[in-house]
């Protein structure tokens, strides 16, 4: 196993609320939701951007929470880097590999679309996600138990310890942060001492985590394997205040909720819905639209701390799936939710739940009649009209300028 050389990698992992450290040489720069090396210049580990995160939780009848969590960067050549990355959970969970299809069908199959009048090309446009909480008022570990616990550093118990893909896990839960990060250090996860503020948090408020390290194989973009976690909870909840530690100026949060009938962010986190008669196409934006800005400007309304429900419908109009675990999902499941929020650092000193208290259907698709053009107030304007096109007028002038010259 590779050990760390020093220096941080915080990935901002949106709904996951978890920590990622890279072994990188100090000192280190914002670079993006990491903290890495700037530039590319020099021969060390080049830098790291997060590209997008997506969470697909699963409320289930024997009352556990399922959270399936991909996590996608960019690495602009260069050495490759590892790091680790911890979940605060309330109950021991079971750790298990996810398939990316399973993430890339469920989101094709939920993201807005948008038809703009005289464009008829929908255009699809989503967030990024995360996992994790446990949300029970029960602590104790689920598929877990005390006398298989290991005890490396006074005060921590290690409730599993596995290989799992291209991760070494482990389960771990302590009495202080100070000594949860001793572990972690002396068994070689590269964790900083910034996390100890937010980890005694969590700690205090009975929080187990959830261990990754991972060595990404190659440089450039890349996905990293996506994991699973099966625990006992009554709330799903996205752990955002451990990803403030170093978040991007805006981050985006994906998440599917599966369930008997509609979700809803429970707490202090309302719901809201942005002017879509305000977006327009924006192809210098990554989803093609100005929906992003719409989304700032709609959660800045409601106080900073708000969800998009972008798509809220019964499973079974969940149709052409290929992927199994997609298929069970909806088989198992009697609706589906999915939300979408940005979210400043100021705004992640709460972790948001999320709970089912049913609701209206939400469609996915916004048709959006671009041919009336926003004042500066949001509102339409009469448009201009030709009895012909503008380039035929400019055309035709140029023709009658033409035939006076040669005469």
């Amino acid at each position: 196993m590779r050990r760390a050389m020093g220096g941080l990698l915080i990935a901002s992992l949106g709904g996951l609320g978890a920590l990622i450290w890279a072994a990188l040489p100090e000192p280190a720069e914002a670079c993006g939701g990491f903290f890495c090396n700037g530039g590319g210049g020099g021969t060390g580990p080049t830098p790291v951007v997060q590209a997008a995160e997506r969470v697909i939780f699963e409320q289930r009848e024997d009352g556990t929470v399922r959270a399936y969590v991909q996590i996608r960067y960019d690495q602009q050549g260069g050495v490759p880097i590892g790091f680790s990355w911890i979940i605060p959970v309330l109950a021991a969970p079971e750790v298990g590999i996810a398939e990316a299809a399973t993430f890339d069908q469920l989101d094709a199959a939920t993201s807005p679309q948008f038809r703009f009048i005289n464009n008829a090309r929908p255009v699809a446009s989503g967030g990024g996600g995360g996992a994790g909480c446990g949300g029970s008022d029960d602590a104790a570990p689920s598929g877990a138990s005390r006398e298989g616990g290991t005890m490396d550093v006074d005060g921590v118990t290690v409730w599993e310890s596995a290989r799992i893909g291209e991760y070494e896990t482990a389960t771990i839960e302590g009495e202080s942060a100070a000594v949860l990060l001793e572990w972690l250090e002396l068994n070689e996860y590269d964790i900083p001492a910034q996390a100890a503020d937010i980890v005694d948090e969590y700690v205090t408020e009975g929080h187990l985590f959830v261990a990754f390290k991972y060595d990404p194989i190659g440089a450039g973009s890349g996905t990293l394997d996506p994991i699973v976690l099966t625990y006992t909870g009554v709330k799903p909840c996205v752990p955002i205040r451990i990803t403030a530690i170093a978040s991007t100026p805006v981050l985006d949060v994906m998440v599917l909720a599966f369930g008997p009938q509609r979700a809803s962010p429970d707490g202090p986190y309302l719901l809201t819905e942005p002017a879509y008669d305000a977006i327009r196409p924006d192809f210098s934006m990554p989803t093609g639209t100005s929906y992003g800005t719409a989304v700032m400007q709609a959660i800045g309304d409601a106080g900073g701390r708000a969800f998009v429900t972008e798509y809220a419908a019964p499973t079974a109009e969940l149709t052409g799936l290929t992927d199994l675990e997609a298929q069970a999902l909806v088989s198992r499941n009697g609706y589906v939710t999915r939300f979408y929020t940005r979210l400043t650092p100021e705004a992640m000193t709460i972790d948001p739940e999320f709970v089912f208290p049913g609701g209206e259907d939400v469609d996915r698709l916004h048709v959006i009649d671009i041919t009336q053009p926003m004042t500066r107030a949001g509102s339409t304007s009469s448009p201009l009209r030709y009895a012909v096109g503008p380039g035929a007028i400019v055309f035709a002038g140029l023709a009658l300028l033409w035939r006076r010259r040669r005469r």
